[in-house]
């Protein structure tokens, strides 16, 4: 069976047995408290916790996940990944522990006809429930049944729901083994592929550690669809599997075209590249369709880690740079029956990806620059070894692959301590993994268990209306009452506030009874289905119970939906000007501006930006209708509507259509037609990252004011030039033609001055074993013109030593110059004008023909620049 076949036909099974099958949800968590989506069960743990309802009893779902834990042994083992698909199936209090084993049983040997006495299992200990299920309704042979302690999740210990675990362990043969004595399923060799874990989610684990059982019984499911295709369609490993293969293949492909020596199986070293470059093929691919961008933090530094990576492992498959941008779209035509978005989104990742792998291209450079100053270093303190920590400084913080400081170390006689590089390595390791430990999701908003779905929004259709006060919170905790002055979150039946969500600030307002009035100051999500306000009483007492008029700020609500429809405006112009690469990465939508990230690889022009405006407000003016309705995911999808990356969207989405050129997904509020949002203004636009950018901009009676302002500083600026605001570009033209003018005839004294400074210089000249060194302290020169200076000395001089140092801006400068002969002999003028410098106060250096430095104290001056006489006598060797 394909790969498609078993994902259908995993989601088929459930589906007959009434299962609602829920979408994946992208690699990024809604949850926030894990860099992605590792596990199937992660989207529903507000179910597990009891914080939501779930979406219904029994769910299953395919989830694309995410994991770097064991990033180094990806490629080297049969089944290591980083991206994989987990099929999973659940039940919230419904089905347990012989259901969730008999239908597992039936699946893998019935509809996936897998050999059932090759399958060992794996159980808890303490576990006595399904190792019976397995023996007596199964028939699974006593001898085939392990218990294994750490059959227990989450591992580590996590706070909240959590319980014992029974595996799934398909014995791939003997010739996979390891061979060590007791080898079993238990063993992490090649041997035993564990390829289903059934959860049995029973107890609450506290603070404390203590166990308790949860009200409901749950089952929490994950089958690795590549170790599954691994099984299915008897691979040694997974990256022969269909799975990887179409990728694989392609990698050999262009490794060929580059070397036409490279042959699959003939270099185990160049096999395990291909296979790592595959993967994180995949894996780069889904995390930036998805919204991940490449950084220096998070999500963004580990998407950098797996481009860079590959880059560098391509070089054993002589793959010419830049090769991973080539492989994405082989694995979007290879993925996108599954994931139908990767083929809308294929340009973008295209784009970000080709230029990270240049960005990479220049770190190396970079990287080789660092590294020779650690050698040269190395090299004066008479060391023969690169310290470990340094080689993987220069590898964490700069990307530079530990193999080439080896490479480069080699060159010049030295060795690295790689068993120092190891421990930093491994140091790092544990940092992350105990971070993992402790920000698995099982963390989150406590004491909204029972909140969620008891608030009905009406905000879309009213901005005042009468609700109840059905709960007030002080500190997450149940309160009867709020006096004036104190902060408590309310929930109501009903309310008319826009919590905070998709970029749009949450709205403001006010609560009134009788005897009471409190200030709304924000409404927020504190778990998902909860709706609470921030509230602040001003007068009077608020009680539980009581019927509040809950009153929206209207004006300022106005000015929010005038800005967040703008943005789709902006949206669509966006990708009209620049082309559909440009898509929405990100906003802000509050009352007085918008920020609107969007992807692109160059600063727009002014001209582009004009066309931008233009067609924003050529929209607002046309008076489109704005329309929003709720449908179906797939209908959505099939009239169009663009989706933010990174949302979760559910079976039923909410979609906004503006005129017959703008469907979105979105959960905003918004004008009922374009004429409302009066007028739209960029104000500003940056860079946020590599390949994203950021537009500001106004609306309404914000851009009004923006105008008004501008025209202040036009009115302000014409003054202090005495003229009319029409005149002021001439008249400024004017003023720097003078200031040229003016520059000129200072360069020109400065020049003449500079020939005689020189002349005098070179009349000082010293010899030091036939070499001409000049040194000399001039007058209050900048760094360009010391710079001139010295050039102009040496030329004089032909042959020689130049280190010239002045006072500029209270500090000291130096700058020094060496022929090339004298270079060969060993002057280095980094060196000269380093040590000098140092005597100052500062630091600096550069090449051996030419380097400059500066320094805090500049009373040291003559001191320093008397030393380098000295330091040049010592390096022509007549000092030693």
């Amino acid at each position: 069976m394909t790969s498609d076949e078993l994902r259908k036909k995993f989601l088929g099974f459930f589906a007959a047995r009434d299962h609602r099958i829920v979408p994946a949800a992208p690699l990024i968590p809604s949850d926030q408290t894990t860099l992605f989506t590792i596990a199937g069960m992660q989207q529903f743990v507000p179910a597990f916790r009891g914080e939501t309802r779930a979406p219904a009893p029994r769910v299953a779902t395919c989830q694309k996940c995410l994991r770097i834990d064991d990033l180094e042994q990806v490629g080297r083992t049969a089944r290591h990944d980083t991206f994989f698909e987990m099929l999973g199936n659940f039940a919230f209090g419904d089905y347990f522990k012989r259901e969730a084993i008999v239908w597992a049983w039936e699946l893998v040997t019935k509809e996936f006809a897998i050999p059932g006495d090759r399958i060992w299992i794996t159980v808890h200990p303490e576990d006595e429930e399904a190792p019976a299920v397995w023996r007596k309704d199964i028939g699974i042979p006593r001898e085939r049944i392990v218990p294994v302690e750490d059959n227990w999740w989450p591992p580590g210990g996590g706070v909240g729901p959590c319980g014992p675990d029974t595996e799934l362990v398909f014995d791939m043969g003997e010739q996979f083994g390891c061979g060590r004595p007791g080898c079993g399923p238990a063993c992490d060799c090649d041997r035993w592929n564990e390829f289903w874990n059934l959860v049995f989610q029973q107890y609450n684990r506290g603070g404390d550690g203590s166990l308790t059982p949860l009200p409901t019984q749950n089952i929490d499911t994950g089958m690795g669809l590549e170790r599954l295709a691994l099984i299915v369609q008897e691979r040694a490993t997974i990256f022969e599997t269909d799975l990887f293969q179409p990728i694989m293949d392609y990698i050999y492909e262009m490794a060929r075209a580059a070397d036409s020596s490279v042959r699959r199986g003939a270099d185990a070293q160049a096999d395990e590249a291909a296979r790592i470059v595959a993967d994180h093929a995949r894996a780069i691919t889904f995390m930036v369709a998805d919204g991940v961008t490449p950084g220096n933090e998070g999500r963004g530094y580990v998407l950098r880690r797996l481009i860079r990576r590959s880059a560098r492992l391509g070089r054993r498959l002589s793959l010419p740079m830049p090769f991973m941008s080539r492989v994405v779209p082989v694995v979007v035509r290879h993925m996108e029956g599954a994931y139908p978005e990767l083929a809308g989104k294929q340009d973008v990742v295209v784009k970000f990806v080709q230029a990270e792998e240049q960005r990479f291209d220049d770190t190396l450079e970079q990287g080789s620059q660092l590294l020779e100053r650690v050698i040269a270093r190395v090299k004066e303190s008479g060391g023969s070894r690169i310290p470990g920590e340094t080689a993987f400084e220069l590898y964490d913080t700069y990307g530079f692959p530990h193999e080439l400081t080896a490479e480069m170390a080699a060159e010049y006689g030295l060795e690295v301590d790689d068993e120092g590089f190891s421990q930093a390595m491994e140091r790092q390791r544990e940092r992350a993994r105990a971070a993992a430990a402790t920000t698995f999701a099982y963390r989150g908003a406590e004491g909204y268990a029972d909140l969620a779905g008891k608030t009905a929004f009406r905000g879309y259709e009213e901005l005042e209306v009468q609700a109840l006060v059905l709960h007030l919170l002080k500190d997450g905790k149940e309160a009867q009452n709020a006096r004036a002055g104190e902060r408590v979150e309310v929930i109501l039946d009903h309310s008319p506030f826009y919590a905070e969500s998709g970029g749009q600030v949450a709205d403001t307002g006010t609560l009134e009874a009788e005897n009471v009035r409190a200030r709304v100051e924000d409404a927020h999500h504190p778990a998902e289905g909860v709706l609470a306000l921030r509230v602040v009483v001003e007068q009077g007492e608020l009680l539980r119970g009581e019927q509040v008029h809950a009153r929206v700020d209207v004006e300022r609500r106005r000015a929010i939906t005038r800005a967040h429809s703008a943005t789709h405006l902006l949206h669509h112009a966006l990708r009209t000007v620049l082309g559909p690469h440009a898509l929405q990465s990100g906003s802000l939508v509050e009352p007085d501006r918008l920020r609107f990230d969007f992807a692109h690889f160059s600063a727009l022009t002014p001209q582009e930006l004009q066309q931008i405006e233009d067609l924003a407000n050529r929209s607002v003016l046309q008076m489109h209708p704005v329309e929003a309705c709720i449908v179906p995911l797939e209908q959505a999808r099939a009239a169009g509507a663009m989706a933010l990356f990174g949302e979760k969207y559910g079976e039923q989405v909410r979609m906004v259509k503006v005129g017959d050129f703008s469907v979105e997904l979105c959960g905003g509020t918004h004008v009922v037609n374009t004429g409302a949002i009066g007028l739209f203004k960029i104000t500003a636009q940056s860079s946020i990252g590599a390949g994203l950018r950021r537009v500001e901009g106004v609306t309404g009676l914000a851009a009004l004011e923006y105008a008004r302002h501008q025209e202040q500083l036009l009115a302000a600026a014409a003054e202090l030039m005495r003229c009319a605001r029409e005149d002021l570009p001439a008249r400024i033209e004017g003023l720097h033609s003078d200031l040229r003018e003016a520059q000129r005839r200072i360069e020109s004294l400065q020049a003449r001055s500079a020939g005689a400074a020189a002349d005098d210089l070179v009349s000082a000249t010293q010899v030091i074993e036939d070499a001409r060194v000049v040194v000399g302290r001039v007058a209050n020169l900048s760094a360009e013109a010391l710079r001139n200076l010295a050039d102009a000395v040496l030329e004089r001089l032909g042959s020689g030593v130049v280190v010239l140092g002045t006072e500029a801006d209270g500090k000291a400068l130096f700058v020094g110059e060496v022929s090339q002969d004298l270079t060969q002999r060993g002057v280095h003028a980094g060196k000269l004008v380093g040590d000098a410098a140092k005597m100052a106060g500062g630091g600096g250096g550069g090449r051996p023909n030419f380097a400059q430095a500066g320094g805090r104290n500049p009373g040291k001056l003559d001191e320093a620049l008397g030393r380098v006489v000295e330091i040049v006598r010592k390096q022509l060797g007549s000092g030693e």
